[in-house]
Formats: C-alpha cells, sequence, structure tokens
C-alpha cells in the first residue's frame, strides 16, 4: 500500500503505522510528475494536480520530490513521519465563484462538489463554478467524457449571468473570464509559496499539469509564473494512478543524535547510522524484498546552534561526509531562508535513513517523433481568450489522433476522455515521443 512518503509497505506495516497513509494518494501526484520530468529531461518541476474541489501542487528539485516531517491532518494533528510536501488549496472544476462583502469577486475554497455539482451538470446547481465559466467561454465543449456527460451551456450561462455579471454589471463572457483568471491567481500564489518563497526561481522549472482540470489551467499559469513549458501527459485524469505503479517499498527510520557537527566522533555516528540501518534491513527482509533489491539512502536534519527549525540533507558513508553535508545546509539554508551563517556552528539534530526495497517499473511505450505535420481539427468553436481580446475562431483538435512530433500553434483545444487542453494565443503544443503535449510559452508572452 503506498505511503505518504512516496514508497510502500505491506498490510502488516500498515497495520504498525496507519498514519503513514494519511495524504498518500495525493502523493501518488507527485511521484507520477517526478517521473514524467525525469523522462523528459527536466531536473526541475512544479507538479500541478487539479480535481474537482482541489488543487495539490508539489516541487521536484534535481531530481528529487521535496518532503517535509512538519504537516498536519484535520484538526492540527501533526505527522511526523516523512511526507512528500503538497500543498492543497481549494481551487478545482466544482469551486464556487461569489461576491464577498467588499464586492470583490472570489473563487473557491467553497465547492459545488458532485452534487449538485455545477450548474451546467443539470442536477440542480445554481451558482456559477469554474467548470461553468470555462464552458461559457467555450474552452470545454458540450460533450465531456466520449459523450457520456452532456453539459448545458445555458445553463452556465445563467448561472454566471445572474451570480457574478449582473451584479458586477459586466457582460457575461468578461465575467466568466474574471472568474478563471481568480482561479488562476490562487493557483499562482500557492505555487509561488512552494518555490519563489522556498529560494527556487519558477523560471527554472518545467509545469507538469495532471487531473481532470489541470490541463484547462496549466498555460495560463505558465505565463503568469513565466515558466517557459508545460507538460500535460498522455492520461491527465489518471496521472495520480500512474505514481502509484512507480513506488518502492520504503521505511523512514531516524533517531536523535544532538551533536555540534564540529565535534562529532566519526565511529560514533557511524555507529548510529548502522543501528538504523540494521533495523531498515530487517523491515526489508520481514517483507520479502532480495538482497539485491535494497538500498539504503542516508540523511542529516541540522539546524545553526540555537535554531529551532532543522533543515535535512542527504549524506552517505564515503570519507569526509559529514563535511560534505554541512557545506549543503549552508546552500539549502540559504536557498529557504536567504542566507548562511558560515560564522555560526551548525548543530545536528537528527540522523535517518530510507530503507528502499526496488520493485519492478512499468516500461511507457516510445514514438518515433519525426512527423511534424500540423493534424486535422474535428471542427471550430469560438473561444475566449482575455489576450485576443474576445473570442476568436479556435481549431479543436482529438488527442488520440495526434502523434509523435505532431505541432499544434495556439490558439487550439485538444479534447480527450478524461481532460481538455487549452493551448491560448502565443504558444506552441508539440507531441513528444512519450506521448506528452509540450506547451512551450513564447518568449515575449513571459
Amino acid at each position: 500500500m503506498l505511503h505518504s512518503g512516496g514508497g510502500s509497505m505491506t498490510p502488516a506495516m500498515v497495520d504498525r503505522y496507519p498514519v503513514r497513509l494519511a495524504a498518500s494518494g495525493i502523493a501518488a501526484g507527485a511521484i507520477a510528475v517526478a517521473d514524467i520530468a525525469a523522462r523528459c529531461g527536466y531536473p526541475n518541476a512544479i507538479g500541478l494536480d487539479m480535481g474537482g474541489t482541489s488543487t495539490d501542487i508539489s516541487l521536484v528539485y534535481d531530481g528529487e520530490i521535496r518532503t517535509t516531517k512538519r504537516w498536519q491532518v484535520e484538526y492540527g494533528f501533526p505527522i511526523c513521519f516523512p511526507s512528500i510536501e503538497v500543498l492543497t488549496i481549494g481551487a478545482g472544476g466544482g469551486s464556487l465563484a461569489w461576491i464577498d462583502e467588499a464586492g470583490s469577486l472570489r473563487n473557491g475554497p467553497q465547492s459545488a462538489g458532485a452534487t449538485p455539482g455545477p450548474a451546467c451538470y443539470r442536477l440542480g446547481g445554481t451558482e456559477p463554478t469554474n467548470t461553468d465559466a470555462n464552458l461559457v467561454l467555450g474552452r470545454l465543449g458540450e460533450s465531456l467524457i466520449g459523450g457520456e456527460l452532456t453539459l448545458d451551456a445555458d445553463a452556465a450561462r445563467q448561472a454566471v449571468r445572474t451570480g457574478i455579471a449582473e451584479r458586477l454589471d459586466l457582460d457575461v463572457d468578461t465575467a466568466a473570464s474574471n472568474i478563471i483568471q481568480v482561479a488562476n491567481a490562487n493557483m499562482a500564489d500557492a505555487v509561488r509559496l512552494l518555490s519563489i518563497r522556498r529560494g527556487y526561481d519558477p523560471r527554472d522549472f518545467v509545469l507538469v499539469v495532471c487531473g481532470g482540470a489541470g490541463a484547462l489551467h496549466g498555460a495560463a499559469l505558465a505565463k503568469e509564473l513565466s515558466i517557459p513549458t508545460v507538460v500535460v501527459p498522455p492520461h491527465p485524469g489518471i496521472t495520480s494512478a500512474q505514481g502509484c505503479l512507480l513506488v518502492d517499498i520504503r521505511h523512514d527510520l531516524s533517531a536523535m543524535f544532538q551533536r555540534i557537527a564540529s565535534h562529532v566522533d566519526p565511529a560514533e555516528l557511524e555507529s548510529e547510522f548502522a543501528q538504523l540501518e540494521k533495523e531498515g534491513l530487517a523491515r526489508l527482509w520481514h517483507e520479502g524484498v532480495d538482497e539485491d533489491s535494497m538500498r539504503i539512502d542516508r540523511s542529516i536534519s541540522m539546524r545553526y546552534a540555537g535554531q529551532w527549525r532543522s533543515l535535512t540533507v542527504a549524506a552517505d558513508d564515503r570519507d569526509g561526509f559529514l563535511d560534505r553535508a554541512v557545506e549543503l545546509f549552508h546552500e539549502e539554508h540559504e536557498r529557504d531562508y536567504s542566507f548562511r551563517r558560515d560564522d555560526v556552528e551548525v548543530e545536528i539534530y537528527q540522523i535517518g535513513v530510507r530503507a528502499i526495497g526496488e520493485t519492478p517499473k512499468p516500461r511507457f511505450p516510445q514514438q518515433d517523433p519525426s512527423d511534424t505535420s500540423v493534424p486535422s481539427p474535428l471542427g471550430v468553436r469560438q473561444v475566449y481568450f482575455e489576450e485576443a481580446g474576445g473570442r476568436v475562431a479556435t481549431p479543436v483538435f482529438d488527442r488520440d489522433e495526434l502523434v509523435a512530433g505532431n505541432s499544434i500553434e495556439g490558439p487550439a483545444i485538444i479534447d480527450q476522455l478524461d481532460s481538455t487542453t487549452v493551448i491560448p494565443p502565443s504558444t506552441t503544443a508539440v507531441v513528444d515521443e512519450w506521448g506528452n503535449i509540450r506547451i512551450h510559452i513564447h518568449q515575449e508572452q513571459q
């Protein structure tokens, strides 16, 4: 079973550590994002998993998914196991647009949910949602899920008109556009919290979008954040499930080891690591992992003497590893907090190991990306883009008909069973050898 740290464990281990299952589902999306980015050659990636009620944002730097030991579940219960860091906000397809007491347009975190759902579902919903706004703008078609769901465009327009447009004295198209812009601004702020506030520049990252609604908003977010490339995986709606197939058996163990780094006895530190590694290997043996598939990764949590907040950095078992770990700590501290103190003693707070049992991974098919032709669209519909100043005739493509190498200039819409991808003006979409759609934002638009 998948746990929130990005690994799996047997039901017997789940019985001992059930709290590790908390937030494991959203961790799967982050795992898939890291794998997709790596196969595309991007070491740095921001994941945006947008569904019906929320958006989950994760960060991959230098091939490693950012993790945390400081998070909590409902009512403030702290979870102290290492977990993939995912920032969740109330922004999804069903998020409600509303006017606050000051007369400002808001978006979420309230949601229409699946029932009654957006007004366009015709299940009794009357308040405007992001799905209704995207339908009004022409970005969503009136038939979804391969024709199994028919959307009511008139109901969506009525909800946007009465809920937002009339109250703000706007036409319906402008009101719908503003709804989406507020949703995008909320998501962009969340991305900044996980990147810029931690010392990471979004311009050095690729944006990997998934979830049923992620590809509707990805390119607009990339423009706002100056991210040069967006990657839309072949099946965005089930990308999190893909992440479940990519994990190894993993156990995280730690022990307190409070010492000033410059005063540490290397033999004592090595002995403490050895005890943790012995326990980790025993757990892998208990779960039936072959010896050849076992791996141990070390880490050290450090802080400046007198601080309470620590940072965890990777360590190895080679000579001089502690000096390298201290330098890594200085670098991480400077990136996260914008300063380093080489004149202050560094204190080791805790040591840890990851006991990993490697498992077979799925092999994803590749195509020859030599077909650089422009595919034929299914049709054309009028789609509203604020950068174009209104509605423009926009070709609509069937993703199932696209092949590696195909290139599409925006504006365009790409429909598929589990998602819709918006290609705005001044962007280019290319299908890569893995079947991903890579949306390149033209430089002047960043």
